[in-house]
């Protein structure tokens, strides 16, 4: 393949994951589903979904968290023109229980900082997950609810 195509490839991949973080951030998670294909899985806090639909439906817990994902150290590793993988450093702020009719929220330190590991198709001429991780790498320990405690 040469370098050209590569980095229009590069370019595609790169553009579906801030689209991923942006869905997520700004509670889109229609969109967010639909970044998968139809048998797509997401690794998320140590549970696998599997689907769109699963997928949104892991959403739920989400409604009264303000989340700002903080994308990092992209890289993406093209495999052949229709495969590729990634791996994104994230720097996660979260507030839980946030109302927002109240304005802006108190700036918060980070979360923590996650490793995401991403498989990415392309289908019907777009780009979207086959499958995505997420692992955290650091966490804010007096305040995470909840962070991925698998191994890797």
């Amino acid at each position: 393949m040469d370098r050209d195509k590569e980095r229009a490839i590069e370019w595609d991949c790169t553009q579906l994951l801030y689209e991923f973080y942006a869905c997520l951030d700004e509670k889109r998670y229609d969109d967010l589903g639909k970044l998968f294909v139809e048998d797509g899985a997401w690794v998320r806090l140590g549970k696998e979904h599997v689907g769109p639909a699963a997928i949104k439906a892991a959403m739920t817990e989400r409604e009264d968290w303000l989340t700002a994902h903080l994308v990092t150290n992209a890289r993406i590793f093209v495999r052949d023109e229709d495969h590729a993988d990634t791996i994104q450093y994230i720097t996660l702020y979260r507030q839980e229980g946030v109302d927002p009719s109240a304005g802006p929220s108190p700036v918060v330190l980070p979360l923590g900082i996650l490793r995401h590991k991403d498989q990415l198709i392309r289908s019907n001429g777009q780009w979207k997950f086959r499958r995505k991780t997420s692992r955290a790498m650091m966490v804010n320990r007096e305040t995470v609810t909840h962070y991925d405690k698998e191994k890797k």
